[in-house]
């Protein structure tokens, strides 16, 4: 294949887009572009969602050991 044969033409780069060596037309490429913020949005409340369960495991934490040696408070500036 010669250097120039390998570059798309204006209707071909419009309407494929080349992903490896296989093509996607308009509407896969769009599909392919909602099914990656899909994704994303995924991966993000996973993360969210396991700070927040890594925070609930902490606060247990402290309230086991409250309970076990009889601490009232964590905090240092609570009156009694």
């Amino acid at each position: 294949m010669s250097p120039i044969s390998s570059f798309l033409t204006v209707e071909e780069s419009v309407d494929e887009h080349e992903i490896g060596n296989e093509y996607l037309n308009k509407k896969e490429h769009q599909q392919l572009l909602l099914d990656e913020e899909a994704f994303r949005e995924t991966l993000e409340e996973e993360a969210r969602a396991e700070k927040e369960w890594e925070i609930r495991q902490e606060q247990s934490h402290d309230e086991l050991f409250r309970l076990e040696f009889g601490v009232k408070s964590n905090s240092k500036y609570e009156s009694d």
